[in-house]
């Protein structure tokens, strides 16, 4: 497959795609596998993955800007930037007839809800790569999914189910502060409310008020949880209908926002690996999973989150580390075949440097806690703790040599970010003179 030409496909004016004028790409013969939402970090470890098998795909995309646009690898690409629901549902489905598709994969969690919600279209035409639609469902909606989680014995977070604000006082006095108020469910997810937020953190009372004046005003609560505070730990999962037969664990060392930016594949813990398979047992799951648990840093305590049911953004460093899962979603999903994984490097460390150095930033502006959980360390040796990213050991989520225009775009705007933070550094004690001296 030579390179192509990105097209654009447009909405039209009547209610109908017209997709013969929309876009065109230049392949010979079938095509493979569609993926959808795939212009991100997990995206492009997927197209990798899947070109080094001789494995051919498309790209469905609401962007231009994303790594995998800027792959060797991705030859075939089409930017849905303004088509939603229905009438991006027929974009897929004319790709999949065009090029005789057999095989769609989600690549986010809003391709995940897309093809819950026209799964019956979608299917009639090829093969989904995702689990059963209750399963689905379960863990689209967290308020369900924690509420397996309890019944299945799993640990979890307190939390209080707010139905009046008369009821803030007992909230209190159950979880305690602060308290972590989080949407109930993926944007635009079956039957759950949205909000402006993915976590807020409530320190005081008139804190709390505030963000329910601010957040439900239209009579929906988010969830209300006690803070658990820890280490972050992450399980990779392959299942087949219910039976888990792949997962390994990662320590995410460094954060920014909630999302790991450095991190380490560690020995997994046994309970938190039969609480997954006891999960992904009740849910009948099929294909990769992403469960997400807290550890407290003495060790003792530990709860459930939550699960993904969809690529993780760090999927490069499960594929680095020797466990490929996007060809085994192939391969599983189109040929019926369970991957039988091999051993997996311990110690394996990965890092996506664009969202270290946005973490960074933050913490060195004051904007935010430290980037490395449980410290908080001076801005010299926050600097280091960043450049000590760089070291030959850690293998990056973007840059590979074989395929570098996405790292080095990627370390272009981690430069042009670099010049404007240091150069206001620098403006700011002249600012302050001119200002002293104007007065």
């Amino acid at each position: 497959m030579r390179k192509n030409p990105r097209f654009r496909a447009r909405a039209p004016r009547g209610d109908r795609l017209n997709i013969s004028q929309g876009f065109r790409i230049d392949q010979k013969g079938p095509v493979d596998v569609l993926l959808v939402n795939a212009n991100n970090r997990q995206g492009l470890a997927a197209a990798r993955s899947l070109a080094r098998h001789g494995v051919s795909f498309i790209i469905v995309s609401n962007n231009a800007e994303g790594p995998a646009s800027r792959s060797r690898f991705v030859k075939n690409e089409v930017l849905a930037a303004d088509l939603k629901g229905a009438v991006l549902v027929d974009l897929l489905v004319e790709i999949i007839k065009q090029y005789q598709i057999r095989l769609a994969m989600p690549a986010s969690d809003q391709a995940l809800v897309l093809f819950d919600r026209y799964r019956s279209r979608l299917e009639g035409e090829a093969r989904l790569a995702m689990a059963n639609p209750e399963a689905v469902k379960n863990v689209l909606d967290k308020r369900r999914n924690l509420e397996l989680a309890r019944r299945l014995g799993v640990p979890c977070p307190l939390q209080f189910e707010l139905q009046d604000p008369k009821q803030i006082p007992e909230m209190i006095k159950l979880l305690g502060f602060p308290i972590v108020l989080k949407g109930p469910g993926v944007p635009n997810g079956p039957g759950v409310p949205e909000f402006n937020f993915k976590v807020l953190y409530a320190h005081t009372e008139q804190q709390l008020r505030a963000y329910i004046d601010e957040h439900c005003r239209h009579g929906s609560y988010p969830m209300f949880q006690e803070c658990a505070v820890g280490d972050v730990h992450n399980l990779c999962c392959f299942a087949a209908q219910g039976e888990l037969i792949a997962v390994h664990e990662y320590h995410s060392i460094r954060r920014k926002d909630g999302l790991g930016v450095l991190r380490k594949i560690v020995a997994p813990f046994p309970d938190l690996v039969e609480h997954t398979r006891n999960l992904l047992r009740e849910l009948k799951w099929d294909g990769v999973a992403h469960v997400a648990f807290f550890i407290s840093h003495d060790g003792k305590k530990k709860w459930y989150m939550e699960t993904n049911g969809r690529f993780w953004a760090s999927t490069e460093g499960s594929v680095h580390a020797g466990w490929d899962f996007p060809y085994w979603v192939y391969r599983y999903f189109l040929h019926g075949e369970k991957p039988v994984p091999g051993e997996i490097k311990i110690g394996s460390m990965t890092c996506w440097h664009y969202g270290d150095l946005m973490a960074l930033i933050k913490y060195l502006r004051g904007d935010g806690e430290s980037p490395t959980t449980g410290t908080t360390p001076g801005k010299l040796r926050a600097i280091c703790q960043y450049l000590s990213d760089f070291s030959p050991g850690i293998h990056s989520d973007v840059f590979q040599w074989s395929d570098p225009m996405p790292g080095i775009m990627e370390h272009k705007e981690l430069a042009s970010i670099s010049w404007h933070f240091l150069k206001n550094r620098l403006a700011q004690p002249f600012k302050s003179a001119r200002v002293r001296s104007a007065n």
